[in-house]
């Protein structure tokens, strides 16, 4: 399985907000400091507001911040949504795509189970697992905001 950048870049998204303690975050600021377009991760952050994940504030000093704690973000469920019509493989797109053998292949129903393992799986982690595998993430975080502010302030 491999999941869209939109999906991976919602996933540091939130990552990156939930790792951030202080205050509101920009789409903008998150984009600088991961080294990713920000004209994609702010249709993702569109999104991700859309959803209910995070909260959006308009203005000079607006930005993002958790919509819900961390604990309460399945995976799972994040990428059930983001991932909705992103077929693995001809055939699974919702019109049934233009592969010729679709009506007889026994390819899609083993498909659809790997894929919906593959959910399952992701359904009982959430956000919180993923901030507490990896206890250097939140100082990653940290020392890229700080690098920010830096060059910010020059």
């Amino acid at each position: 399985m491999q999941i869209t950048k939109f999906s991976d870049y919602a996933l540091r998204i939130l990552i990156h907000l939930a790792t951030h303690e202080e205050g509101l975050m920009s789409t903008r600021e998150i984009a600088t400091m991961q080294n990713l377009p920000f004209n994609h991760l702010a249709k993702i952050s569109q999104w991700l507001t859309h959803e209910g994940y995070v909260e959006s504030v308009r203005g000079r000093n607006g930005g993002m911040r958790m919509a819900l704690p961390p604990n309460a973000i399945s995976i799972g469920g994040l990428l059930r949504k983001s991932e909705r019509g992103t077929p693995l493989v001809e055939c699974m797109k919702e019109d049934g795509g233009c592969c010729v053998m679709t009506p007889a292949c026994g390819l899609l129903p083993i498909l659809n189970e790997a894929q919906e393992t593959f959910f399952a799986a992701l359904d009982t982690k959430t956000l919180q697992d993923v901030l507490e595998g990896n206890r250097g993430m939140k100082n990653l975080i940290r020392a890229l905001e700080v690098s920010h502010a830096l060059a910010s302030s020059d």
